[in-house]
């Protein structure tokens, strides 16, 4: 080798390796590069050197294959070396040898043997999401998924190679280059693939985001590179693979489809004699599912047609192959989930042909079995009956009357295979045994949706008895087996992303379990969960229902909070009763008596304010802030909202004297300032729904003040819109349940604060809450005797009229424009029989009960009339409070004095001896005893 060439070789090395390697200054670095590239200018123009005259040129070559199919690079290092390889190129490119740069490029490229082995050697953890989604279908064993994933940020080989000979195709292209052996098309297809794996994989490492990344900033994409070829050829390449190999290759011609790359018109000539595809081999059944979503409907029957005479096999073999049912069942389920099979008759005659299977091959199904035992070919065909029986209840399942024997032969193998899952948690490591579990969950969820959304008239066209044998069987089956095994399947690992695969299964779970009803959870048998340290009047089941589903509220996989939500929103309203029956011991003689609600909700949401208090504190109230969409910190907002609705829905459900215990705990904690306060972090400054965005300036835009958040656990489009919906919505039930406490907290804050506020709940929210409390008034069923109460709606106005007798008393009610916040004004109608002092105090009295109750205009004015009945029984009023019935705990003046005869509530004589420091009757001043 000439030294000039040695020198050069040495050179390129130290320009293609990043820093870390060299430890060269950048200043020297640029020196050598300059230098490199004029020595290599000489080299191609002075000496007229060939491909194989020049050393130099074929050891770079062979340097650079070792650097990206044998070496360790991490992205800076691949970036610097593709870097260097177009500065060489770019170099090349000036060459007056036109065949220079084409052999240069084709030497670097691998063969068909190396870019197979460096394909086989790219983690196949990518087909877990396919598999999940039912885009492609395996019956084999391929991995496992309890690896340990390497502690690395090493790129893998086909990457590293891709990127390198498409950057080089890049800076070739200024040259009108004839690359031999389609060499331009296999480069482009494998830089697809490359593509395809990372985009595929669950929770990839951030360095593949980084990956992606510089090919971007590089230009290397798809679009840039398919200019320079042919379409057609490239195309005709992605389909030998695809039928050969499916995988991968497979699902990149679903995804250039999809993305507009190509038209599905280009991709017709490639499938247009159907026949071609059978018998099925692996990759002609992914290819055919990968196009499925893009074929026309005519299309999609003719492929089904082919798959039927494939049903009637007889043995066991015929039903599990890839030739055999199984394949012909994956195929009709991918033409059926989109919906363009629309022959009830033929889908109710394979119904019938898999229950005929269910005679003939019992052992194929996996009921109430030991799944380690179980082929992956009978996996397999398990899972696409399930499948099958799935898409046929979403479908089919109505107007089309099944027999008996056909709902018995669904529901009992449903109930059947939840038992094998649940008999199987530990290979749920294992990807079939996990993926079995998955469309397991599916299918009971789907049969609780059917049954949840029957209407009369699809009643009429079900077997007798088939409803009332699902609520006390199949469903109650079903939950007793969920619910144990979602406490199990999470008390193993308390830190689960949603989208990991170890986690999928948490999805179909979760939102099964969100249609247990009241009465199985109550009748739940998990095992005891008590804590002594708890205060609390509610029975043992209850304590242990509560200290069992709380904790999840705060779980890292949304499904597994919102499930949890789901259930503890069916407990709520059971939960203020047991409290009420202990309502005596809580009162008198207190100042200010206070009650907890649910111990578990309290304490868990003391451990959310805390790091609620770490995301939000430092925050000024006003400054509106996003959460990244299933990060660490939207799973602690979102449990720490969701606790909130619980809260709110419980405190809903108690009567008026409950409600004043509660929110006197409420106070005392300041729990609820502190939710305000981050709720003024966390709504949006324009509540818009996204979809009316355009239309702000229409009558009534919808907001997320008027439209309830669906808590999906399937629908992740709206994940960025989840935290400042859910925000606004427990803002809203504070408002409506909670008036009195967020108007104490409204007018003791901070001018800006107080500003921000008034200006936000005016604009927004003031009114949707006065419409539905003057609807609220119009629609009340609640009769008084002796009072009538009517709404307008116009002037925001409600108008009681009490009669007793000859004394009638008119009341008017008006709402402000930032009502609940500002105060309610009572104002003089009719007055007929009563003392003008009389008079302002009732008025007063009403005017107290609506500004500090935390109730609705109905319970303050029911209140009010209560106050004013005992009044005209004869029961005097309280001296100290001027009223009959106690403004807060609802107690009649009880206490009397001695010596004036004068009768208090107990709670006015206890502030009135602890404010005035004396012990005397606040009437007559004589010692009270």
């Amino acid at each position: 080798m000439p030294p000039s060439e040695d020198l050069l070789l040495t050179l390129f090395q130290l320009c293609a390796q990043s820093k870390e390697r060299t430890h060269l200054p950048d200043f020297l670095i640029c020196k050598l590069k300059n230098t490199l590239l004029s020595g290599v200018n000489l080299l191609v123009h002075q000496t007229a050197s060939t491909y194989e005259q020049s050393t130099f040129l074929r050891l770079s070559v062979l340097w650079l294959k070792d650097q990206v199919q044998s070496s360790a690079l991490d992205n800076t290092s691949l970036q610097v070396l593709l870097s260097a390889a177009g500065d060489l190129l770019g170099t090349l490119v000036e060459s007056e040898d036109t065949s220079l740069l084409g052999v240069y490029i084709g030497s670097v490229m691998p063969s068909d043997s190396e870019w197979e082995k460096m394909r086989q050697a790219l983690p196949v953890q990518w087909l877990h999401r396919p598999l999940l989604e039912g885009r492609l279908s395996l019956n084999y064993e391929c991995f496992k998924t309890d690896f340990k994933e390497q502690d690395t940020k090493t790129l893998p080989n086909h990457l590293c190679t891709s990127s390198l000979l498409s950057k080089m195709i890049l800076v070739a292209q200024k040259k009108k280059l004839v690359l031999e052996d389609n060499v331009l098309e296999k480069i482009i297809a494998e830089l697809l693939y490359s593509l395809q794996w990372c985009e595929e994989l669950d929770n990839a490492p951030s360095f593949l985001s980084g990956f992606c990344g510089i090919l971007q900033k590089m230009n290397i994409t798809y679009s840039n590179l398919s200019v320079l070829s042919e379409t057609s050829s490239l195309l005709q390449l992605l389909f030998d693979r695809s039928r050969k190999n499916g995988t991968l290759w497979s699902l990149i011609i679903a995804k250039l489809i999809l993305s507009r790359s190509i038209s599905s018109d280009e991709v017709k000539p490639y499938y247009k004699r159907k026949e071609s595809f059978f018998p099925l081999t692996e990759g002609s059944l992914h290819t055919i599912q990968s196009l499925c979503p893009f074929l026309s409907k005519e299309e999609k029957k003719e492929f089904s047609a082919q798959c039927i005479p494939a049903f009637l096999g007889w043995t066991k073999e015929d039903l599990c192959s890839i030739n055999g049912a199984f394949g012909h069942l994956a195929i009709f389920n991918s033409c059926l989930q989109t919906r363009s099979i629309d022959d009830k008759q033929l889908l109710h005659g394979i119904l019938k042909i898999i229950t005929s299977w269910r005679k003939q091959h019992e052992d194929i199904f996996l009921f109430s079995c030991n799944l380690s035992e179980a082929s992956p070919e009978v996996l397999g065909l398990n899972i696409e009956i399930m499948r099958f029986l799935s898409l046929f209840l979403k479908h089919c399942a109505y107007p089309l009357p099944l027999a008996d024997s056909e709902w018995d032969f669904i529901m009992c193998s449903m109930l059947a295979w939840l038992e094998t899952t649940s008999e199987n948690q530990a290979l749920y490591s294992v990807p079939l045994v996990q993926l079995f579990a998955c469309v397991s969950f599916d299918l009971a969820c789907d049969l609780c949706a059917f049954f949840d959304s029957i209407t009369p008239d699809i009643v009429d066209n079900l077997p007798v008895n088939l409803i009332s044998e699902w609520k006390e069987f199949f469903s109650k089956g079903i939950h007793s087996l969920l619910l144990p095994l979602l406490v199990n399947a999470i008390g193993e690992n308390k830190d689960l992303s949603e989208t990991s695969f170890q986690n999928a299964m948490l999805k179909p779970m979760c939102e099964t379990l969100t249609y247990i009803s009241k009465d199985q959870l109550l009748s739940h048998k998990l095992p005891a969960r008590l804590v002594a340290s708890q205060k609390t009047n509610l029975p043992e089941h209850l304590q242990t229902l509560l200290n069992t589903l709380t904790p999840l509220l705060l779980f890292r996989a949304r499904p597994v909070q919102i499930a949890a939500y789901h259930m503890l929103c069916k407990l709520m309203p059971e939960l203020p009763q047991h409290d009420q029956d202990n309502l005596r011991s809580y009162g008198d003689e207190e100042e200010e008596p206070a009650l907890s609600p649910p111990a578990a909700l309290m304490s868990l949401l003391s451990s959310q304010e805390e790091l609620l208090e770490n995301v939000l504190g430092c925050v000024p109230v006003g400054q509106i802030v996003t959460v990244k969409p299933l990060s660490e910190d939207f799973c602690y907002v979102l449990g720490y909202l969701l606790t909130w609705k619980l809260i709110l829905t419980f405190f809903k459900a108690a009567s008026s004297q409950l409600r004043a215990l509660y929110s006197m705990y409420l106070r005392k904690t300041k729990s609820l300032n502190k939710l305000l306060y981050h709720l003024f972090r966390l709504m949006p400054e324009n509540p818009t729904y996204g979809e009316t965005a355009i239309e702000v300036s229409s009558k009534d835009p919808k907001t997320f003040f008027t439209e309830e958040v669906q808590l999906s656990i399937r629908e992740t489009a709206t994940l960025p819109y989840h935290i400042p919906h859910l925000a606004c919505s427990v803002y809203h039930m504070t408002l409506k349940d909670l008036p009195a406490m967020v108007r104490l907290w409204w007018n003791s804050s901070e001018k800006r604060v107080f500003n921000i506020v008034d200006r936000f709940t005016s604009k927004y929210v003031s009114n949707v809450l006065s419409f539905q409390e003057i609807s609220s008034v119009q629609t009340s069923t609640q009769l008084f005797n002796g009072m009538t109460v009517k709404a307008r709606a116009t002037t925001r106005e409600v108008m009681a009229t009490y009669t007793i007798e000859d004394i009638v008393i008119e009341l008017i009610i008006q709402l402000p424009s930032n009502y609940p916040l500002g105060s309610i004004t009572v104002e003089s109608g009719k007055r007929i029989g009563v003392a003008v002092q009389q008079w302002r105090n009732w008025m007063l009295q009403l005017s107290t009960y609506l500004t500090h109750q935390n109730g609705s205009i109905m319970e303050g004015l029911a209140l009010w009339k209560n106050n004013v009945d005992k009044r005209f029984e004869g029961v005097e009023d309280c001296m100290i409070c001027f009223s009959v019935i106690h403004g807060f705990n609802y107690s009649l003046p009880k206490k009397a004095c001695r010596t004036c005869k004068k009768k208090f509530h107990s709670a006015c004589l206890y502030k009135w001896f602890t404010s005035s420091n004396k012990s005397t009757c606040p009437l007559c001043r004589e010692t009270f005893f």
